[in-house]
């Protein structure tokens, strides 16, 4: 019997998705690997495909979430001159955490704060962005959820 409960902790735990982050796994620099947004429809659409066919540079764009709450969104050069208005976005920007929920703040009004949940699996990060969990942002297309990955680097 002890050793069939043990088994069956052992099952569930092994095929658990993902885990709680802490504040302390996020900390560090990430790269986004995929984003994905799903209309109320149900319909979904690369994001991410959509911005690299776009503006290529956004592909080695990163992310560094400083342990005291600061991000710091990361450009290179090969965006020309929109790098300092995609890192500007940024300058101000701070990041807490609450059990799955992590929540981004920015000083520009025109970004109100933005709660997401989070989980993670070895380097993976995970964030869902549900915008009936966010009504003050822009939803003009009606959707649901945006989905993005990152890997940390």
């Amino acid at each position: 019997m002890y050793r069939s409960l043990i088994l069956l902790i052992l099952i569930a735990t092994a095929f658990r998705p993902a885990f709680a982050p802490r504040a302390g796994g996020v900390a560090g620099t990430w790269k986004r690997t995929a984003m994905t947004l799903v209309e109320s429809n149900g319909k979904a659409t690369d994001m991410m495909q959509m911005m690299t066919r776009s503006m290529p540079c956004t592909k080695d764009v990163t992310y560094t979430f400083m342990s005291d709450g600061k991000m710091k969104t990361n450009v290179p050069d090969a965006c020309g001159s929109m790098k300092k208005t995609i890192e500007s976005m940024s300058v101000d920007a701070h990041w807490s955490m609450s059990g799955r929920t992590i929540t981004v703040t920015s000083s520009m009004k025109e970004f109100p704060s933005a709660v997401y949940d989070v989980s993670m699996q070895g380097k993976t990060m995970t964030w869902v962005f549900t915008y009936a969990d966010n009504p003050k942002s822009p939803n003009p297309t009606k959707a649901e959820r945006l989905t993005t990955v990152y890997e940390r680097i």
